[in-house]
């Protein structure tokens, strides 16, 4: 057989789809966890969020997050907790979503634990959304767990 330049682009061409298939498979086999499912959701309801953030700044330093030796240490206000009818407590992992940890927050309750075990090392984001008559409110605080 003689190799010849239409033999070589042939060659070339079979080498470059071969290549492309298998960067395809690689990237399709990659876990994304930067963005949000209902990022489409959350577009539209950006002026609400816009709002609800507004409405939060008096409370931006009601909530302490304290680190202890075996758990992590969340105290909300009394004058706040007072106010709160319910609302959610969560830990945001932005670089791992399996390890994100939520907890209900009921009316009154002034003291929230995470066990330390459950949290690994890094940057995390709390998230405090509570609902008081009615009107929802939300509170972000990064955090780093050492």
């Amino acid at each position: 057989m003689k190799f010849n330049w239409g033999t070589g682009i042939f060659l070339f061409l079979i080498v470059f789809l071969v290549a492309c298939g298998i960067f395809i498979y690689f990237a399709m086999t990659q876990q994304v966890n930067l963005v949000h499912k209902d990022y489409y959701e959350k577009g539209v309801d950006y002026g609400e969020q816009m709002k609800v953030n507004e409405r939060s700044k008096p409370f931006s330093r009601s909530v302490d997050v304290n680190t202890q030796n075996d758990a992590l240490l969340i105290t909300i206000e009394k004058s706040l907790a007072e106010q709160v009818d319910s609302g959610t407590m969560y830990m945001y992992r932005p670089s791992d979503k399996t390890k994100d940890i939520k907890v209900a927050v009921n009316a009154g309750t002034q003291n929230i634990q995470f066990k330390k075990s459950d949290l690994i090392n890094g940057r995390y984001i709390l998230k405090f959304t509570w609902y008081a008559r009615g009107v929802k409110y939300e509170i972000d605080q990064p955090v780093n767990i050492q």
